[in-house]
């Protein structure tokens, strides 16, 4: 085998390694999706509440929704803010002890104190809704889902 023969054979398997480990990479990333929506409007338009990774109930007022689900064991955390009342009346509220929360924060906006590493919940109601669960803080007038 001459010298340039064994240059491009090793060349080509570098190429090689280097896409298999690229693909591998970007498609560990692709099991998350994060999305990001000013209001309940761009939500909507979005198409976001027929793929039920939003919550259903959801105000008309929310903003500042943030969403990450992980499409391989359907997962999700959404977070938003609201103004006026929200009506939880959907959902059954529950002790904290009875709360499941996220074992950890996924992304910077959950809060820590919304996790099982967390240590203090003050201010929040919890709630079961559905298939997931909701912690209402109502003197921010934040709230935070998780699925």
């Amino acid at each position: 085998m001459t010298e340039r023969r064994k240059n491009l054979l090793i060349w080509t398997l570098l190429i090689i390694v280097s896409a298999v480990s690229a693909w591998f990479i970007v498609a560990g990333k692709m099991q998350y999706m994060e999305r990001e929506f000013a209001d309940y409007g761009a939500a909507k338009a979005a198409g976001e509440f027929e793929k039920g990774w939003l919550p259903g109930f959801l105000p008309s007022s929310a903003t500042a929704i943030k969403a990450i689900n992980n499409t391989d064991n359907k997962s999700a955390l959404v977070s938003f803010s609201y103004t006026g009342d929200i009506d939880m009346s959907a959902c059954k509220e529950l002790p904290l002890i009875e709360a499941t929360l996220p074992a950890e924060r996924v992304v910077l906006w959950w809060p820590e104190e919304l996790t099982q590493k967390g240590t203090a919940q003050a201010g929040y109601a919890f709630f079961k809704c559905g298939d997931g669960q909701a912690a209402v803080n109502a003197g921010k007038k934040e709230v935070y889902f998780w699925k």
